[in-house]
């Protein structure tokens, strides 16, 4: 499916939806948010909402249940430590009722159409899997946040701006995404040994190889802090570092088939490697430690992995490879060291060109 159908076309309904925010002290984004969450245009008693806090210690508990207690649309998980994303998100989709299930970041306001572009695009096709939200700059609401994500097949990420129109891609980017409650039934929540980083990536992909489109939709806007959530970006923060590096590796073994997993580790081992080595030059030992403590948890934790890829490949995956790199972008050495030197100064790195994806 390359495209999606008017849905003047489709006979619209608007199933029953599940929105899960993960909350860790982030009360100063919940006091600005949270409303247009529980107000956004969507039929009441069709929409449940919930938080789910991992053991914040700003007051966001306590604020939540002072000014929203009587929202019968609005229920609390509230953690006693910090989970992490994956852990957090899985809680939330355990609690959840609805058909549709749609996960945004606390720091996330969303447009008062929101979720009816969602579902819109949902009710376009079953082979909708999951959705990407269109994020942009809570700053100056027109500036882009995230855009149309795509990997290629050694897993880096890139951004292309949006050309207005739902498009496929590679994944969608965990501050604001949507999937069915029937693929989470499928293909399995997300992964709880990341804790995070690459997690959205993870689960997305399992998506495309159960046989799903993972779908940007344009018209369904939230505005973002970026960096509200985790404050700082993937080069400024060491733990961050280790898990990227160890999630990265274990997403390519769990997913990729054995001839493309054969390409593509040794030289992400590689690209690594060469990270560490200018982390070190430029007088940053600590993220050359932080990347090569990575490796060591994909050795740790390999058994694991290995067992999580052979229920990938044998119960969820439905397509093959070549069908997978269909959504991926052809590697590029001049892209990915754009972007590595775009992610060491905190910048995004949005591409103004249109994707070469051909399907």
């Amino acid at each position: 499916m390359n495209s999606i159908r008017d849905n003047n076309e489709i006979g619209l309904t608007w199933p029953h939806v599940s929105v899960l925010i993960v909350n860790f002290n982030g009360k100063r984004w919940l006091e600005k948010f949270l409303d247009s969450v529980l107000n956004c245009d969507y039929p009441e008693e069709r929409k449940e909402v919930i938080l789910i806090d991992n053991g914040s210690k700003d007051g966001s508990v306590e604020f939540v249940s002072k000014k929203f207690d009587s929202n019968p649309r609005l229920k609390m998980i509230p953690n006693k430590e910090n989970l992490g994303w994956a852990k957090a998100i899985n809680k939330g989709m355990k609690m959840a009722t609805g058909e549709i299930i749609a996960c945004i970041s606390n720091d996330v306001e969303v447009d008062r159409e929101w979720l009816k572009e969602i579902i819109k695009v949902m009710n376009s096709s079953q082979k909708v899997g999951m959705i990407q939200c269109n994020s942009i700059s809570v700053w100056d609401r027109k500036t882009p946040d995230s855009a149309m994500n795509y990997l290629d097949k050694f897993g880096f990420a890139y951004g292309y701006e949006s050309n207005g129109k739902p498009m496929a891609v590679t994944f969608a980017e965990g501050l604001a995404w949507a999937t069915r409650r029937s693929v989470i039934d499928e293909i399995g929540m997300l992964d709880e040994d990341f804790f995070m980083e690459f997690d959205d990536q993870d689960f997305s992909w399992r998506t495309i190889l159960a046989g799903y489109q993972v779908f940007f939709v344009p018209t369904a806007i939230v505005y973002h802090v970026r960096g509200g959530t985790q404050g700082r970006t993937f080069f400024q923060r060491l733990r961050n570092s280790t898990w990227y590096t160890t999630n990265h590796i274990a997403t390519l073994i769990k997913n990729h088939s054995v001839i493309t997993l054969l390409q593509t580790v040794p030289f992400v081992v590689t690209v690594d490697v060469g990270k560490a080595i200018y982390l070190s030059i430029k007088k940053k030992p600590a993220f050359s430690f932080a990347i090569l403590k990575g490796f060591f948890f994909v050795l740790k934790d390999l058994k694991p992995i290995l067992q999580k890829r052979w229920i990938i490949q044998h119960k969820v995956r439905r397509v093959s490879d070549k069908e997978v790199l269909k959504f991926m972008v052809p590697f590029n050495l001049k892209l990915l060291l754009s972007f590595l030197t775009s992610q060491s100064k905190g910048n995004r790195f949005i591409l103004k060109v249109q994707p070469p994806i051909t399907k």
